[in-house]
């Protein structure tokens, strides 16, 4: 009994510390679930912040009815402007002590900000992240679990980002607002490389509490374009010159390559 009272207290402490971002565009198919997925966390969030980026589907009408069950839940709507600029937007509107995000078609499961804040509060983490699955869009099956280290700074980050937008959360109140890089694709990996320009290093919280809903594989054309996206996230975020951003986007390029021939290698291993 004081075991449980003790646990509810701590609970108690972490409720309303932070602000979860959302963007959507056209997302009526998996909003709920997602907007849910805030509401059963075991910690109480300050507010959920879902900027919808001009939808013309029914995402305007779920988030309405989505209002009248969540009061934590706020709706910013503006014109199509992309997905970095949509978060950009939440992060200003965000009045929390720490900011999460969680995408439209992605959920967590409810001790994930419980195990985080935790972590951040006990030992003065300013920037966090986390192991997470990668599911089936439907029947939310995971296919297999993404372990990231425990720990990553800017020299790290420059060689490829593992940290996955779902599981990270900054500190707000310590570190100031930051923002999101408007471009395509590699937006938040961009602000996690602001996030650590100066030393900072990101720490990894326990668990697997998140689940990445993994569609379909992108089509070449789209990997030529994040490629170029990444190239220019080298160059005009990090300020890299020509030479060293090339280098550095074939490097990120040949170890999704590697990846990608692993995974293949492996499925034709098991394959009956």
């Amino acid at each position: 009994m004081k075991h449980e009272l003790a646990q509810n207290s701590a609970r108690t402490e972490l409720d309303g510390l932070v602000s979860v971002v959302t963007a959507v565009h056209n997302g009526e198919r998996f909003l709920s679930r997602v907007v849910e997925s805030v509401a059963a966390q075991t910690v109480a969030v300050l507010e959920h912040i879902v900027i919808d980026d001009g939808s013309r589907d029914n995402t305007p009408t779920i988030l309405r009815r989505l209002q009248e069950r969540h009061p934590h839940l706020v709706v910013i709507s503006q014109a199509p402007s992309g997905a970095a600029a949509a978060r950009n937007r939440g992060i200003a509107a965000a009045r929390g002590r720490y900011i999460a995000f969680l995408d439209a078609d992605d959920l967590w499961l409810p001790p994930k900000l419980e195990h985080q804040l935790r972590a951040m509060e006990e030992h003065g983490y300013l920037f966090t992240y986390g192991d997470y699955n990668e599911v089936d869009h439907h029947s939310l099956q995971v296919r297999k679990r993404v372990r990231v280290p425990e720990s990553v700074g800017h020299p790290q980050l420059l060689r490829g980002c593992p940290v996955g937008c779902l599981t990270a959360a900054y500190n707000q109140e310590a570190l100031g607002k930051h923002y999101m890089p408007v471009v395509r694709s590699g937006h938040d990996w961009g602000l996690w490389l602001e996030l650590t320009r100066d030393g900072l290093r990101a720490h990894k919280y326990p668990g697997v509490w998140a689940h990445y809903a993994n569609g379909h594989s992108s089509l070449s054309s789209r990997k030529i374009r994040k490629a170029v996206n990444i190239y220019r996230l080298y160059r005009n975020s990090e300020g890299l010159s020509r030479p060293h951003a090339l280098l550095r986007t074939a490097e990120h390029v040949a170890m999704a390559l590697a990846k990608r021939a692993r995974l293949i290698y492996t499925a034709r291993r098991i394959a009956p």
